[in-house]
């Protein structure tokens, strides 16, 4: 198994958003390997420590499939389309291969458990359980947070993904609510996409080429 320390800089493949004021973009980090799942994190960076998060909204795939796997508190899954994505079904445990680590969730705060204070919006549906998460989706909470250093980057964890062990992946464009401080009551907005899991042969091919090609050029 991987380490399970966090990576930050570290990360899949990291997607740049159209950066307004404050949010800055996407993170996407590897966690590691835990009992047979590529874990990884969604953070979102902002250049500000007095913004406090709202929502995430809109939340569409652009390429791939998000295949994502569920181990909670809700249901213990043995397929790939059970489970549920609310963080306070997550526990807290600290065991290495617990739901905590193997299981895919939102959040606002980037906690788990009944600290998560993050709710889905209804075009999760009523049952909230299934692989991906739907066209269009958010996530939101009523008691928003600041972002919080990690190294030496300020950011907010929103999501977590575990993916089958060498998962292709997926690509999807998210946006985020947040306001500037708490002293305002105008929302923000962020956009921007982000990728996660192994590069598909093809991809992998692609990179290839493109290397061949520019040490031909520099030849």
């Amino acid at each position: 198994m991987k380490s399970l320390s966090l990576l930050v800089g570290a990360s899949a493949l990291i997607a740049t958003s159209a950066a307004d004021a404050t949010f800055v973009r996407w993170d996407v980090v590897s966690v590691g390997t835990v009992a047979g799942r590529d874990i990884y994190q969604l953070w979102g960076v902002f250049d500000s420590p007095s913004n406090v998060m709202l929502n995430v909204l809109q939340h569409d795939i652009v390429s791939g499939t998000m295949n994502a796997q569920h181990t909670d508190a809700y249901v213990d899954d043995s397929s790939v389309s059970s489970g549920h994505w609310n963080a306070s079904y997550t526990s807290a445990s600290t065991a290495a291969t617990s739901n905590q680590y193997r299981d895919s969730y939102v959040t606002i705060s980037g906690k788990t458990g009944a600290q998560s204070q993050t709710a889905l919006d209804p075009s999760f549906g009523t049952g909230a359980s299934m692989s991906a998460v739907p066209y269009h989706a958010g996530w939101y909470t009523s008691n928003p947070s600041a972002p919080i250093v990690v190294g030496a980057t300020l950011r907010m964890k929103f999501m977590q993904i575990a993916l089958v062990a060498g998962d292709a992946g997926y690509t999807a464009h998210v946006g985020i609510g947040y306001k500037a401080s708490t002293a305002t009551t105008t929302p923000q907005w962020g956009w921007g996409n982000y990728t996660v899991g192994v590069p598909a042969p093809g991809a992998v091919a692609l990179l290839g080429l493109a290397g061949l090609v520019s040490r031909r050029r520099r030849a």
